[in-house]
């Protein structure tokens, strides 16, 4: 019904009003029925919110590295093994 994104979205809206993490599940119960997310996830969500989080993007977790950390990982270790020191673009790759 609704994405986990346009729930995270809500759950801004929500923590922005002054609503605490059980009132924004509840209120996603209401809404998603069995697909809202489960309380722990609304909780973590509206923690960082509450702690100044704008975006509503997945977050890393302990021990699932985002692809952007896999990516900056890569091309860390590229430029260390590279004593050129040139710019990492296509043409590189290639």
């Amino acid at each position: 019904m609704f994405s986990k994104q346009e729930q995270r979205s809500w759950i801004k809206i929500e923590c922005a009003r002054g609503h605490t993490a059980r009132q924004c599940h509840q209120g996603l119960q209401e809404a998603c029925g069995e697909s809202a997310l489960p309380y722990r996830a609304v909780a973590m969500w509206a923690k960082a919110y509450n702690e100044g989080r704008q975006n509503v993007a997945d977050m890393c977790r302990p021990g699932h590295p985002s692809v952007c950390e896999e990516v900056v990982f890569a091309l860390s270790a590229l430029l260390e093994s590279d004593p050129r020191q040139q710019t990492v673009n296509v043409q590189y790759y290639c």
